[in-house]
């Protein structure tokens, strides 16, 4: 039988495993990739993803999706609404398994009753559900879905992702913090 010290000590030892085995999800040459992106301007973060979207979705009929002419306000805005019809999941949720974690939007919209992300570009976070305009008008919107689909490419977890989107706004998390929001 374990004593609350060992069981204590296991469990430290774990946790401590884990965070090493996190920090070295990512090799050297990946870091860079994923350092490169959160420090690219909107037109290189633009430039990128529509590559990728092109790469990955080459035969794509984009007219089936009837967007509305907001998203047609400049090419970022273009290509964020893109990644939000083809990688919904990406933006609600990313890649994990608990459902209940998302992206959240670091331009604050919660106020507006945005869940995550996605519904900065989808009413309630839904295609069916229509366009929201919001993302058409905010550049963390869609810069952010910009360096998710980019970083998700490069294999980059939802913790990493998380960790270089917080890197990225930590002076609005902190404005925010501060009530400055």
């Amino acid at each position: 039988m374990r004593t609350p010290k060992t069981r204590f000590f296991i469990s430290a030892l774990f946790l401590s495993l884990m965070l090493t085995a996190h920090a070295w999800a990512m090799t050297a040459a990946q870091q860079e990739q994923f350092d490169g992106i959160l420090n690219m301007t909107m037109a290189k973060l633009t430039e990128a993803s529509e590559a990728l979207l092109e790469k990955k979705y080459p035969d794509e009929d984009w007219d089936e999706y009837n967007f509305p002419s907001f998203v047609f306000t400049s090419d970022s805005v273009e290509v964020g609404y893109k990644i939000a019809v083809k990688e919904p999941d990406l933006l609600g949720q990313t890649n994990l398994k608990d459902k209940n974690v998302v992206i959240p939007c670091y331009c604050f919209c919660d106020a507006m009753g945005h869940d995550n992300l996605l519904y900065c570009f989808l009413k309630e976070g839904k295609l069916e559900a229509g366009f929201d305009d919001h993302a058409s008008g905010c550049n963390i919107c869609y810069g952010q879905a910009m360096q998710a689909f980019l970083w998700n490419d490069l294999g980059a977890t939802h913790d990493e992702i998380i960790a270089g989107m917080e890197k990225k706004y930590q002076r609005l998390i902190q404005m925010k913090k501060d009530g400055k929001f």
